[in-house]
């Protein structure tokens, strides 16, 4: 699967199985992942596939019930993908349901997704998680 968009596709479809093998698998060894600041799982710039599981799908499922990051739409420029789209889920501290739509700049090389950079309104997520 070289194709830019459906590598990109396949990170979206293993994070809605819960497939979190399926997640590192698409990940390139030498990563760069940056979650937008003010997010709740933001810890600067990730360089290994196992960060992503630790420090974003670990955390994920500690604290939402249905979450979901679904894109629907995507732009494509060579190895660049921005693919355009909303999370959903409910806090299970709070029980206050989320909606946010984010923004995804990935970037593919030898055929795995190399670089990640989010943009979303991290203060929707944040309203969610707390009291």
């Amino acid at each position: 699967m070289t194709n830019p968009v459906d590598l990109v596709r396949a990170f979206y479809a293993a994070i809605a199985q819960g497939d979190a093998p399926g997640v590192v698998a698409l990940l390139h060894p030498e990563l760069a992942w940056t979650e937008a600041e003010g997010f709740p799982y933001y810890s600067g710039t990730w360089r290994q596939p196992g960060d992503v599981v630790e420090k974003l799908l670990v955390p994920l499922m500690r604290d939402w019930d249905d979450f979901s990051a679904i894109a629907d739409d995507f732009i494509v420029d060579g190895d660049r993908v921005v693919s355009l789209g909303a999370y959903r889920g409910t806090s299970k501290a709070t029980g206050k349901a989320m909606h946010a739509p984010f923004a995804h700049v990935w970037r593919v090389a030898d055929g795995k997704l190399q670089r990640f950079d989010m943009y979303t309104d991290t203060l929707l997520v944040d309203r969610a998680l707390r009291s």
